[in-house]
């Protein structure tokens, strides 16, 4: 495997930067990766791994505002921005073959969002610990001010996401706290807002997306609430749906400490999938 960065200009002039992992062999398909929110693409390394020893190249965007991407951080108030610079950053990687969308946490949502207008662009689409609904812990008045806040006072910061909540495995959550690339502060009002306001729209849209659907969460993740996995699994309106939430894992299922079986099982699904 081979791992080359490159980057685009993304909506209002930001630099996207983004990394491909290409197999040794010529690539069978193509598989990007949507990352969470704070998070960046150099986390998603073990991921690329597992999918380009099966002969997939991976495309893996830092989102605007993350990582080593341009923007202010968190900055973004338009969920729009994040799916029309992840098209982009397709459009830039042309490769043969069937092409699938995983997106972790936040960037569940992202894919979903993307997944939903450009059904004809995807294969089959990979969703983690995806941010569907708000969490049980938000006061339902909170969440109804939410889109009102991030629009008045945009750059309001909030509560910061418990690195606790990562894994189980002390290393990962160290290692979390320690990476200068992943943001550490409170979650900016103006993407809480958009985040909210996009989620509000699933329970209509989802019956219309057929695209094949995979889709995995902890089942004790107190960063993104489960129900929004068992929601999707629902509503969607593929004929093609697989849904697991597994007891006692934390958010970053690829990070816990049964992370081979979570690889196994993503990568065997879209193997499984390769037509």
């Amino acid at each position: 495997m081979s791992i080359e960065t490159s980057s685009v200009t993304g909506r209002h002039g930001i630099t996207i930067v983004y990394d491909v992992h290409r197999p040794d062999t010529e690539p069978v398909g193509v598989v990007v990766v949507a990352h969470g929110l704070g998070d960046h693409a150099g986390r998603y390394h073990h991921v690329a791994k597992e999918f380009t020893d099966r002969g997939y190249l991976v495309v893996a965007p830092d989102q605007a505002g993350h990582g080593r991407s341009g923007g202010k951080r968190l900055g973004v108030t338009d969920f729009s921005d994040f799916t029309a610079d992840l098209d982009t950053v397709i459009n830039a990687v042309d490769v043969d073959g069937p092409r699938f969308l995983l997106g972790h946490s936040m960037g569940g949502a992202v894919a979903l969002s993307y997944a939903l207008d450009h059904q004809d662009r995807l294969d089959g689409l990979i969703l983690t610990g995806p941010a569907l609904v708000p969490g049980e812990d938000l006061p339902s008045v909170l969440v109804k001010m939410a889109p009102v806040l991030g629009k008045v006072v945009p750059w309001m910061p909030a509560t910061a996401l418990p690195a606790s909540g990562v894994s189980r495995d002390p290393k990962v959550v160290a290692d979390y706290e320690s990476d200068p690339l992943v943001w550490h502060g409170g979650i900016r009002a103006g993407l809480g807002g958009a985040l909210i306001r996009e989620m509000k729209t699933y329970p209509d849209r989802l019956p219309s997306l057929k695209l094949p659907l995979l889709i995995l969460h902890g089942g004790a993740d107190v960063l993104t609430n489960p129900d929004g996995t068992r929601m999707a699994a629902r509503l969607a309106g593929s004929d093609d749906v697989t849904s697991k939430i597994y007891p006692g894992m934390f958010h970053e299922i690829f990070n816990e400490p049964e992370q081979d079986e979570v690889l196994e099982a993503v990568t065997d699904w879209v193997v499984a999938h390769t037509v």
